[in-house]
């Protein structure tokens, strides 16, 4: 599904058939003239013009806190959670990172918290796994075995992006072990992107979420479908320097035109390019077997 800034919502689905969106609850209660109008009564659809066919999730915003020096307060995500009132919500969780000598103490933490948050809030809950040894991975899988119809599995962008080929192994082969023991619907938290969505609807995933379409727009990035991004801008190039070959216009040309932009607005216009990566995103998605993201 499309991660999404709080305040800069595109709307994709005047463009193609969006299933869901990801927003983070911890920056849209920064907004207090967007809090006041839901304290007031109306709906996040009614104020962003979300179609009541595209699935709200939310995200805590603990991480992106977490980098402020804030620790997030379950009572407080549970208050913005209600007021908001997605369809779907992920529980506050603690990273766990390998090899951290305080794993324990923090799933017992995220299990604890799951279970407080389900009891509270409105919307559908997601505990969060996270990769861990196997003795708490089984602590984990008893916590949250009435916790929510869906569960997430978190912390795993460091290892799956990683330069380090071990790291990524263990982190495809924890993906692998989560659908193993978990029959519930899964959803990879940060992984939906073009060349993870494939492998992650090879391992049974359900849905995946990411914000890859946008932060490659902005880089003066399009994303073609099997072959990576490439570079369409006149912008300095700092990094994944591949600019687009003249034999990878025509498939770029084809589905702009799909999209009714032209060469010339994706070049300038990072909103269309945004929107063209989101595009792509969707036709890998339904090329995968239909994987949300």
């Amino acid at each position: 599904m499309y991660g999404h800034p709080a305040t800069q919502l595109l709307r994709l689905w005047e463009k193609f058939d969006v299933k869901a969106i990801m927003l983070n609850a911890f920056q849209l209660s920064k907004s207090k003239k967007l809090m006041n109008m839901l304290e007031s009564g109306k709906t996040l659809r009614e104020v962003m013009g979300i179609p009541d066919e595209v699935e709200i999730w939310l995200d805590s915003g603990g991480y992106q806190a977490l980098r402020r020096g804030i620790v997030l307060d379950p009572d407080n995500v549970v208050k913005w959670y209600n007021t908001i009132k997605p369809d779907y919500c992920v529980a506050l969780d603690s990273p766990v990172a390998p090899n951290d000598k305080n794993a324990r103490k923090k799933v017992e933490r995220n299990v604890s918290v799951a279970k407080y948050m389900a009891e509270r809030v409105e919307c559908s809950l997601l505990p969060v796994y996270h990769p861990v040894s196997p003795e708490l991975l089984e602590r984990y899988v008893e916590g949250y075995s009435e916790v929510g119809e869906r569960v997430a599995v978190g912390g795993l962008i460091p290892r799956i992006l990683t330069v380090k080929n071990a790291s990524r192994k263990e982190g495809w082969e924890f993906l692998k072990l989560m659908r193993s023991v978990e029959g519930r619907w899964l959803h990879a938290l940060g992984l939906g992107s073009a060349l993870l969505i494939p492998k992650l609807s090879a391992l049974g995933y359900q849905s995946a979420d990411t914000q890859t379409w946008r932060h490659k727009a902005a880089y003066g990035k399009i994303m073609l479908p099997g072959r990576g991004e490439r570079h369409i801008t006149d912008r300095e190039v700092n990094f994944g320097r591949k600019k687009i070959e003249d034999h990878e216009l025509v498939e770029a040309l084809s589905i702009a035109r799909a999209l009714g932009f032209t060469w010339e607005e994706l070049r300038n216009d990072f909103k269309k390019r945004a929107i063209f990566n989101a595009y792509v995103l969707h036709l890998v998605s339904a090329s995968a077997g239909g994987v949300q993201h």
